[in-house]
Order: C-alpha cells, then sequence, then structure tokens
C-alpha cells in the first residue's frame, strides 16, 4: 500500500520490482489513495484486513491511507519507510507537502506499536525509526530496476551525448535537493572547464517559485545556454543514455534518506559528488565527497577530480564493483532472508498456488 503510486519515481519504480518478483510465489495486490494511471491499482480505501495476509505499508508523507493503520486488524504489517523530509526543506509555496510531511511525522512514533516489523533502507533510515521508538528494524538495499538496467540506449542520444562533457543531477527540482547550488557549483567548475554542461532531469512543477530563482541564477551567471533541463523522463531508454555518458553526478541535497539516481549512475561507472550524508553513505568509496554549503570548495574538488584521470577511473572502477550491493536480484535474495526469518511464524509466505484460504501478500 501506498499513497501515490507512479511509474517511473523511485518508490514507484520499487513497488513494480516488489510486485513482480513477489506474484511469482504469492498473491500481490497493490493499494494505492491515488495515481497516474500508467500502472493499476486497487483503491486503499477498500482494503480490508483479513488473517493470514500481509500488508505491506510504504510509509513516506501523510495520506488518506494512514486510517488503515488505525484499524486494529489480524495482518502481520511491515513499514516499508522511505524516510520524511523535514518541513522547513520545502519552498514557501509547498504548502500541501510542508502539512502532509509534518502530519507524518507526527505520527511517526504514534504508529510504533502498530507494525510488526519495519524496513528501512539506509543506516539514516534506521536510525530515525529507532529515535522514534520502533524496536524491530532491519536493513535492506534499493535497487537499479531490471527496466533501466535491460533498456537499448536512445540511439539520437548515444549519439550525441558522447561528444559532451557534462555534469548531471536527476531528481524533483526543488529547494529540497538544492539545484540552486549544483547550478552554482557547475558555474564555477565551467570556470576551469569551458566546455563542460549540465544537464538536470526532473520534474519542475512542484514550486514556481523555486522555477523563477533558477532561471534568475541561470541569468545572473550567464550560463542560461550551457544548462539544460529535461524535465521528467520516465522512458528507460533515455535516462539510459543521460546517465551512461556522464561524467559525474552531482547531489548536494539537503536532506536524503537514500538516494536512487546515485545507484543507477554508479551501475554505469558514473561516481556521484555529494555533501550529504545519506548519499556519502550509499556511495562508500565510489564517489566525491565535498563540503555542504561551500561552492567554491566543492567546485574545486570536482574540477580536479574531471582533471586527474588516474583518480577519476579508479572510481568509476569502485562503482561498477559497488553497483552489484543494488541490483534487483540481491535486493529480493535479502528480502528473502528477511522473509524466512521475520515473517510471521518465522515460515515464508505461502504461495498463490496454495489452497485459497492460505497466506497472500498486500502491498
Amino acid at each position: 500500500m501506498t499513497a501515490c503510486l507512479v511509474a517511473g519515481d523511485a518508490i514507484g519504480n520499487y513497488i513494480e520490482m516488489l510486485r513482480s518478483n513477489l506474484a511469482r510465489r504469492h498473491e500481490v495486490a497493490v493499494y494505492a489513495d491515488r495515481g497516474t494511471g500508467e500502472r493499476p491499482f486497487l483503491p486503499a480505501w477498500g482494503y480490508t484486513a483479513r488473517p493470514a495476509e500481509i500488508l505491506w505499508f510504504h510509509y513516506s508523507i501523510y495520506s488518506e491511507n494512514f486510517a488503515v493503520l488505525d484499524r486494529r486488524g489480524p495482518e502481520f504489517k511491515i513499514m516499508d519507510f522511505h524516510g520524511v523530509c523535514p518541513p522547513e526543506h520545502f519552498e514557501q509555496d509547498e504548502h500541501e507537502l510542508k502539512r502532509l510531511t509534518a502530519r507524518a511525522l507526527d505520527e511517526l512514533p504514534r504508529k510504533r506499536h502498530v507494525f510488526d516489523l519495519c524496513l528501512a533502507h539506509s543506516d539514516y533510515s534506521v536510525r530515525v525509526l529507532q529515535q522514534a521508538g520502533y524496536a524491530r528494524v532491519v536493513k535492506t538495499p534499493l535497487a537499479i530496476g531490471r527496466a533501466l538496467a535491460d533498456a537499448p540506449e536512445h540511439p539520437h542520444l548515444a549519439r550525441l551525448l558522447p561528444q559532451l562533457e557534462y555534469l548531471l543531477f536527476v531528481g524533483r527540482v526543488v529547494k529540497q535537493k538544492d539545484v540552486l547550488g549544483v547550478i552554482e557549483v557547475f558555474a564555477r567548475v565551467r570556470q576551469k572547464r569551458p566546455g563542460l554542461k549540465l544537464w538536470v532531469i526532473g520534474d519542475r512543477t512542484a514550486s514556481p517559485l523555486y522555477q523563477k530563482q533558477i532561471e534568475d541564477r541561470l541569468t545572473r551567471l550567464g550560463i542560461e545556454r550551457d544548462v539544460g533541463f529535461t524535465g521528467r523522463l520516465t522512458d528507460p531508454a533515455l535516462l539510459r543514455a543521460f546517465l551512461r555518458h556522464a561524467a559525474l553526478m552531482v547531489i548536494l541535497s539537503r536532506w536524503e534518506s537514500f538516494c536512487v539516481p546515485v545507484v543507477e549512475a554508479m551501475g554505469f561507472g558514473v561516481p556521484t559528488a555529494t555533501s550529504e550524508s545519506c548519499v556519502a553513505e550509499i556511495i562508500g568509496d565510489s564517489g566525491l565527497i565535498v563540503p555542504a554549503g561551500n561552492y567554491d570548495a566543492a567546485a574545486a574538488q570536482i574540477a580536479a577530480l574531471l582533471a586527474d584521470r588516474g583518480r577519476y577511473d579508479a572510481l568509476r572502477r569502485r562503482c561498477l564493483e559497488r553497483a552489484p550491493y543494488f541490483t534487483e536480484s540481491h535486493m529480493m535474495a535479502t528480502l528473502e532472508a528477511v522473509e524466512k526469518e521475520h515473517f510471521p511464524a518465522g515460515q515464508p509466505l505461502q504461495t498463490a498456488e496454495k489452497k485459497p484460504h492460505e497466506r497472500n501478500a498486500k502491498q
């Protein structure tokens, strides 16, 4: 169960990976409050708890589906925790997101007796749950989906992008992600590497105020022609091309609980430069850690890395060595081990081919 089922975003892709893998062994139904139409789901208000089932609840912002957590039910409840961004990291015109995240954070400690098991995807998220009073927390990896890994590269971009040297940002274009900071760092690196470009991939509809700040900053820096905005990309053939040929991913977010784009880049041997501690945890020794808020120092470190071919190639090799930890097969193997150890009675879920009264799995 999730708040909103969106194809192409991190949670939406993760849910589809879970659904397709679990459906081989179990009966799976996906519930959501709303969706964008690319993937079918059942309405969350229609969910009814039954014995010998599992409710797999994706916890992020507050939504109407929290109502199912207020009902005492016979099912085993799993929280799949995706983190809740603190409200202060949203722009002034993101009123609804501020309200929903504040409510989700308020509810978090109140729900600690509701869930039988919590799944978290980073050490940061484990600490958040433990500080909120949750005792049974297991860390599991997120993954690069096969759709991206197996996609054919878009032929036009495959010819165009290798001719460019570019930095890459992938994510929602919002204050939380500090895209303004990415632009400031890019402008400084470009002074040392004049042909450098920046591609920004992500949705720009959340905050018109922040988009206006971006346009003003590009004009002030005089780099309007050097920064490209693609909008949100859901076609894996397009995203694969941008990831594969990037020189460096740059993530300067003010807050993350994971960060799937850095894992996707890692799978193509593309290092990430970041100042965010959770992203630093995810990339390990395969990327570049830069100081938060110090754009001059960050730009100097990035320019030095790009100029040092030996060091840069070593980071690319470490990316490829680390990437298998975030494959879909490894993620599902980890979840199968969790299933055997932690699910009811220490037994795996019964398969959908068993008798109708036996156990099902619901997300």
